[in-house]
């Protein structure tokens, strides 16, 4: 026999059978005249809300690989778990695992892969129907529901392999885990139940921490749920729950990969600094993570939430503003309140979703502000932000209210129409795998291809965009240079002091224009140790080792050159304030030779990618640049995709035998 409770509207529920909610004898309003019209429809509404997403789905499919090229990181670690074992531990590990099976079918197909994603948001769709239908008013549900059944922004990920559509999908199943196991059942259980219903929630807990580390946020919105609710039996066996499953997935870890560290533990360090980029820069203060809470939250709700759901139009340099962003803090904050008496499962919502953005806007570098950070969260904001409109104007002082509610949903659904409408033409003009693209992504690309199939399998080619040429090369292997690695100045001023060695240091501008000896420009070179970057002042500093001392001085003073010999007026330089880069041509040779490189793949991808300025993404090139500096001759051109003025790509061997040198590809070691 069904198990009949009561939810918070006072209509009674099947939780078993999914009948449909009686209604009381309350007098009818607008909201629940359009409840009661939606009521009895739902069951084949439903059908039509995923037709609907699956058609704008496919109108937006996009085949090829995304620009920015984390998305094909996921598919590389795909491939790495399947072929080699490797376990995905950067970022969420679940997808790439998920993802993997797919590859090990289909290989490095995109396609295929993508569809994946297709699946995962009509999972979504359906369960968010399952989850919250019977549980909270039809016209909240349906407005959702069709809100995001051809939003553009969230329909993108059905396309991409990002992980945003799979955390959606894990998202909804652990909202249907709790509804089912602790909200519609708050009656007092047996043991044995009980502890079933909090293996299962660990569970899901764990596997939506697994999918993003911003996922750890739910354990938070469960605790807090508990905790608000004065359920301190579930707040006891939740967490123990948890533990007992984090410790067995943590023994699993360590015995199949001899990985015990936490998930997060690697990019959560990286998180926490100042510059995710830059760890030298320290780690973030008390003020800095205020800050960013009150950045990211401007960007990312009066830029992104507003734009995604049409109230702004999305343009190149958009604003922010504080004002809309405390305004959703409010209703969201007044969600809260309402729904904690009114409704348990928006309620629960409200927690979710808050803990998601609040931790998201604690930890995300404002200089990211991409709308694909908060995704996972638009479609239960709405919601949550939608039912404090509902509710609020249930009440007979704020009755006038009540036409806000579907004249707001109205504009929403006729906007993000709108705007996919535009998507929808912009994708049916773009064919083929280079549809769409500008000359330096065209040339990167067939790079990737002529470098994947032309080179010799033992060939690892270093490039800017690793995931990507790795994704067009067929799983070929591409070596990342995403950053130039800055060195400390502290420790090369202690090594100037060295008594075996002398430093000496050059200005770059004295050099110009004046001819030197080849006997004089071969002892530079090969004296080279670093390259100094003061401000706008570039600085090279040789090391004359005693042996060659009073050459290496004659040779320079007979030349008339200017130099610095000590260690305490390259300090003063230093302490001028201005920004400071040291970086050694040998440990970024050594870097490419530790990784086997043989060949590097030099672009001309455009900062701005709209505009052919002659501003290109240059972090290869003056990676070669420093190298080059030191060893004239080291890269032979052996390939070069596009005319010359024509944003051309260009692979190049590495010569290290020139300079006496021997690189062990991945074949040979």
């Amino acid at each position: 026999m069904a198990k009949i409770t009561t939810n918070p509207q006072n209509q009674k529920v099947v939780s078993s059978s999914g009948r449909k909610p009686i209604p009381t004898q309350e007098s009818k309003d607008l909201l629940r005249s359009i409840d009661a019209f939606l009521d009895p429809r739902l069951a084949w509404l439903i059908w039509v809300i995923l037709g609907i997403t699956f058609f704008f789905s496919l109108l937006l499919f996009d085949s090829r690989v995304s620009l920015s090229g984390d998305d094909s990181f996921y598919i590389i670690r795909a491939s790495d778990f399947i072929h080699s074992f490797k376990y995905p531990a950067f970022q969420g590990p679940l997808y790439p695992i998920v993802l993997s099976v797919f590859v090990a079918i289909f290989g490095i197909s995109l396609v295929p892969l993508k569809v994946l994603s297709l699946l995962f948001v009509l999972g979504f769709i359906y369960l968010f129907f399952i989850a919250f239908r019977s549980r909270i008013p039809s016209t909240l549900l349906v407005i959702s529901l069709l809100a995001m059944s051809f939003n553009s922004f969230v329909l993108y990920y059905a396309s991409q392999t990002y992980n945003e559509a799979f955390y959606l999908f894990m998202q909804i199943v652990l909202v249907l885990v709790f509804f089912r196991s602790f909200i519609d059942t708050e009656q007092e259980v047996t043991l044995k139940l009980d502890l079933k219903r909090h293996a299962l929630l660990a569970v899901s807990l764990l596997a939506l921490a697994l999918t993003k580390n911003a996922g750890y946020s739910a354990v938070i919105a469960v605790l807090g749920y508990f905790l608000l609710q004065g359920q301190w039996k579930n707040i006891f066996y939740s967490i123990a729950a948890f533990g007992v499953v984090m410790i067995v997935f943590q023994g699993v870890k360590y015995l199949l990969w001899s990985d015990g560290g936490l998930q997060f533990s690697s990019q959560g360090s990286s998180l926490m600094n100042k510059d995710y980029y830059n760890p030298q820069a320290g780690k973030e203060e008390f003020s800095g993570f205020v800050t960013r809470l009150i950045d990211n939250s401007n960007l990312y709700l009066s830029k992104h939430f507003m734009s995604m759901l049409g109230f702004r139009k999305i343009v190149p340099a958009m604003s922010v503003s504080s004002l809309v962003s405390v305004l959703i803090y409010m209703l969201s904050i007044g969600s809260l309140v309402i729904t904690f008496k009114k409704n348990k499962y928006l309620f629960f919502t409200g927690l979710l979703t808050g803990s998601f953005l609040l931790i998201s806007f604690l930890i995300l570098q404002t200089k990211w502000d991409q709308n694909r950070l908060i995704v996972p969260a638009i479609p239960l904001l709405l919601l949550v932000i939608s039912s404090f409109l509902y509710y609020i104007s249930s009440n007979k002082n704020y009755k006038f209210l009540q036409a806000a509610v579907p004249v707001l949903a109205l504009y929403i659904l006729f906007q993000s129409l709108a705007v996919t409408a535009g998507s929808v033409k912009a994708n049916q003009q773009i064919s083929g795998k280079y549809g769409g693209l500008t000359p330096d992504w065209k040339n990167y690309l067939k790079a990737s291809e002529w470098a994947a199939t032309n080179l010799p399998k033992e060939a690892v080619i270093a490039c800017r965009k690793p995931s990507i040429s790795f994704v067009y090369g067929k799983g070929r292997n591409f070596y990342g240079i995403m950053q130039l690695p800055a060195y400390s100045t502290d420790i090369f001023l202690k090594n100037w002091t060295n008594e075996d060695s002398t430093y000496v240091m050059f200005n770059y501008a004295d050099f110009g224009g004046k001819q030197l000896k080849p006997e004089l420009f071969s002892m530079l070179k090969e004296n080279m140790v670093a390259m100094l970057f003061v401000g706008d002042t570039v600085f090279f500093a040789d090391k004359v080792n005693k042996s060659n001392r009073n050459v290496f001085f004659n040779g320079i003073n007979s030349a008339g050159f200017n130099y610095i010999s000590t260690a305490g007026t390259l300090k003063s330089i230093l302490n001028e304030g201005k920004l400071v880069k040291l970086y050694y041509p040998d440990s970024l040779l050594i870097s490419l030779q530790n990784a086997g490189v043989t060949h590097i793949l030099t672009a001309n991808l455009r900062r701005n990618s709209t505009q052919k300025d002659g501003f290109i993404i240059n972090t290869v090139e003056r990676y070669m640049a420093f190298i080059q500096e030191k060893y004239p001759t080291i890269f032979t051109k052996i390939s070069q995709v596009g005319d010359d003025n024509n944003e051309p790509a260009t692979i190049v061997k590495i010569e290290y035998e020139k300079y006496g040198r021997s690189v062990k590809t991945p074949a040979s070691k």
